[in-house]
């Protein structure tokens, strides 16, 4: 038997027996339907909670004696509000997540559940080579899985629908969801070669997944003690003394009108800002966030397009924000700040926004500009610009393709060493 001979006939045979050895069980059609009823349960749910969080909005008003008053009022256009897309994303998180848990069970038993049968051996006999056998086993557990991604299909397009989410965003979606799946079933596979009982492949399938997806960012976050530095960095903004003048004229406005509405408080003297040098001690992410690369939640969440309300700064869905923390994590300290304009978040009259392009705004909460002295701080490129998910998605696929590796060894003949009670005939 050749090991590494490959014909299309032989791949396509070996696929048409696993999924017919597959539905001649009932139990994972069972399992079909249990999924389809969790994920539309899952769906409704977090569609009712997050239109109940974003859906309504509170008005207040002060009457002449300083009593407020306030009630919640619904939103007429609910695509307006954050809710689609957080559902979206709490959605395609929630699937990734069960296709982790689902995958595994489909190959973690493959190879030595075969071979305690005494089925391996009968194809072993055949013309079929060793990566055809493993080719057709990884290739039927795939579209096995990618059957359970698809019955979600319908709920994502109703979350797609009500959160205004581009069809390419669905598809890049699935495609990375469905290339990770792969992943998870050839580590399965070569689990599944290496160890003759089914408990033990199964259990370092699972422990595999769960260093992917959870465990490396525990590490990450473990290690952050050890990479805290002192650093240098100036500061634009007001000096000791300044700054409390400026805190005891904003506190002594606040006692003489708790009720005051802020329109009227003391604007900061941000034209007494200057260079300061101050010393923090900052926590160096950029030397531990490649730990995050290989999660495949990290690698989902930064492959999918940002959406246009993304585009403009509001990262409102979970999707977006995990992408910029993640990208934000990969650069080093800025080692100059502006505190100057942060200055105006003390009067609640008024709003800083932080734009993509690293500059700043300030508006009211009318979304009308307020006319604020340029800052000399050079902004930061925006972290658009450190993409994530080529590197984690490719290290995902060389780590399936050395587990396929792997399995397709163990299956040449003739064997070199048998592990002791292993079945060959």
């Amino acid at each position: 038997m050749n090991t590494w001979s490959l014909t299309w006939h032989g791949l396509t045979t070996m696929v048409s027996l696993e999924i017919k050895q597959r539905l001649r069980s009932r139990r994972w059609m069972w399992g079909l339907v249990a999924w389809f009823i969790l994920i539309g349960i899952i769906t409704a749910l977090t569609i009712w909670s997050m239109y109940r969080i974003f859906g309504t909005e509170s008005i207040c008003l002060i009457d002449s004696q300083g009593v407020t008053e306030c009630d919640l009022i619904e939103i007429a256009d609910l695509t307006i509000t954050p809710a689609g897309p957080m559902a979206f994303s709490i959605i395609v998180m929630f699937i990734l997540g069960m296709g982790l848990v689902v995958a595994p069970a489909f190959t973690a038993t493959s190879i030595n559940g075969d071979r305690g049968l005494g089925i391996m051996a009968t194809l072993q006999a055949t013309r079929l080579s060793a990566v055809e056998i493993v080719g057709g086993k990884l290739i039927a557990a795939w579209l096995t899985a990618a059957t359970f991604l698809v019955v979600a299909l319908p709920f994502i397009v109703v979350s797609m629908v009500l959160g205004s989410i581009s069809v390419l965003q669905v598809i890049v979606c699935f495609i990375v969801i469905f290339l990770l799946i792969a992943v998870v079933c050839a580590i399965g596979l070569g689990w599944s070669s290496v160890f003759t009982r089914a408990a033990a492949s199964t259990v370092m399938t699972y422990v595999s997944t769960v260093i992917l997806a959870i465990i490396s960012p525990m590490i990450m976050a473990m290690c952050t003690p050890f990479i805290e530095e002192a650093t240098t960095v100036r500061v634009w903004g007001l000096s000791q003394e300044q700054w409390d003048q400026f805190y005891e004229k904003t506190n002594d406005f606040w006692e003489k009108n708790p009720n005051a509405d802020g329109s009227n408080a003391p604007l900061p003297p941000v034209d007494q800002c200057q260079w300061n040098t101050e010393i923090y001690t900052v926590t160096r992410m950029d030397r531990v966030w490649w730990m995050l690369v290989p999660n495949p939640f990290i690698i989902v969440a930064d492959a999918s397009p940002l959406s246009e309300k993304a585009r403009q700064g509001s990262n409102e869905d979970l999707l977006s924000k995990i992408r910029q923390t993640v990208r934000e994590l990969s650069r080093p300290p800025a080692l100059e700040r502006d505190s100057c304009v942060d200055l105006y978040g003390w009067n609640p009259a008024l709003w800083v926004e932080y734009l993509p392009d690293g500059t700043t705004r300030v508006v009211t909460h009318d979304g009308v500009p307020v006319n604020v002295p340029p800052s000399p701080v050079a902004p930061r490129p925006p972290s658009d610009d450190y993409p994530v998910w080529p590197w984690g998605l490719g290290m995902n696929l060389i780590l399936g393709g050395i587990f396929f590796a792997v399995a397709v060894t163990r299956l040449k003949i003739p064997y070199a060493k048998l592990a002791k009670g292993t079945r060959v005939a």
